[in-house]
């Protein structure tokens, strides 16, 4: 199954302070920060993780809101294929927004995101 794509998440505070310490991209749905992976980084991975934080609302919802934003994110990755950038790593920050709004228009703003990058 080609379709199938395989996420490597950011591990560890150090690895999301070198994201955070990256570029850093708004949308009114979430925040897409990115850096140049290091060296020693496997190429042809995508190192990238979603993340709700707390003040969002309770477990469930944070839950929700991150799932919803994995499942986007891995439609739109799909959808730009060869536009998306491996050699970044990315960290995504749902806002509150995303827990409502519809999914396709998730994937969308996404994409957009994305292929600018």
């Amino acid at each position: 199954m080609q379709n199938r794509i395989s996420f490597v998440s950011l591990s560890g505070s150090k690895e999301f302070k070198y994201v955070l310490s990256g570029e850093k991209m708004n949308s009114d749905l979430f925040t897409i920060f990115y850096k140049l992976k290091d060296t020693s980084d496997n190429k042809n991975s995508i190192q990238l993780s979603c993340v709700a934080a707390k003040k969002l609302g309770n477990a469930v919802a944070r839950n929700r809101m991150r799932r919803r934003l994995k499942m986007a994110v891995r439609k739109a990755i799909l959808k730009i294929k060869n536009k998306f950038k491996k050699k970044f790593k990315y960290a995504i920050f749902a806002k509150s927004k995303i827990y409502d709004e519809d999914y396709q228009i998730i994937v969308d703003k996404l994409m957009i995101k994305l292929k600018s990058i």
